[in-house]
């Protein structure tokens, strides 16, 4: 019997984010509160998480997205990264990453998403957690990444440069979650949802008539 080699490091690790891209959908999908998901992994699912960056020409993507049902939310679009890590690791560095592409997105294609969602399995930046989508930490992370989003030749104070509605938009519709692997099996089942949403279509079309 041969012998299976083990996966590469870079290889693993696009593993363990595609497993955990599927299982964030299905939370998500879990909770009854989203109309439809999809990944960046299903057909079409790529063209409408890509976006690029202001400057440089490079482009940016998130890892799933897709529709909220029910109030407050309902019809509201949203886009999340999953980072299915066993510890914090370099999170912190991805996370300033994700501020300055929400920026970005919120920016020039608002229509497209008004919702963010972080979802991990291993905090981060756990002294400072209630603050990591702070305005504070925004500006800091877009000054980090100014070059891709305001440019090179912009020399000004980021606080000079910065749309504060935008800002103020991303404090308030950033959404921070921390799931876990048992965690992940406590959700309601495919049969189960099938039939509640089942019910809930039969009660909107009566409701409309």
């Amino acid at each position: 019997m041969p012998i299976e080699k083990p996966p590469a490091p870079g290889e693993q690790k696009h593993k363990l984010g595609e497993e955990g891209t599927r299982q964030a959908k299905l939370w998500l999908d879990s909770t009854t509160r989203v109309k439809h998901s999809y990944t960046n992994m299903d057909d079409g699912g790529p063209s409408r998480l890509a976006f690029m960056w202001p400057h440089g020409g490079q482009p940016y993507s998130y890892d799933l997205g897709g529709v909220f049902r029910g109030r407050p939310f309902e019809n509201d679009t949203f886009v999340a990264e999953s980072k299915n890590y066993k510890k914090a690791a370099d999170q912190g560095t991805h996370f300033d990453k994700f501020l300055a592409q929400t920026y970005c997105t919120l920016a020039k294609y608002s229509r497209l998403a008004q919702h963010f969602i972080w979802i991990t399995w291993a905090p981060f930046r756990s002294d400072t957690w209630d603050e990591l989508h702070s305005s504070e930490n925004i500006l800091k992370a877009l000054d980090r990444h100014r070059d891709k989003v305001f440019g090179k030749d912009e020399k000004r104070l980021i606080a000079e440069i910065v749309d504060m509605e935008i800002v103020a938009h991303m404090v308030e519709n950033i959404w921070l979650i921390v799931l876990s692997q048992k965690q992940t099996k406590l959700v309601i089942s495919h049969e189960d949802r099938i039939e509640l949403n089942r019910i809930r279509d039969r009660r909107e079309y009566e409701n409309a008539h």
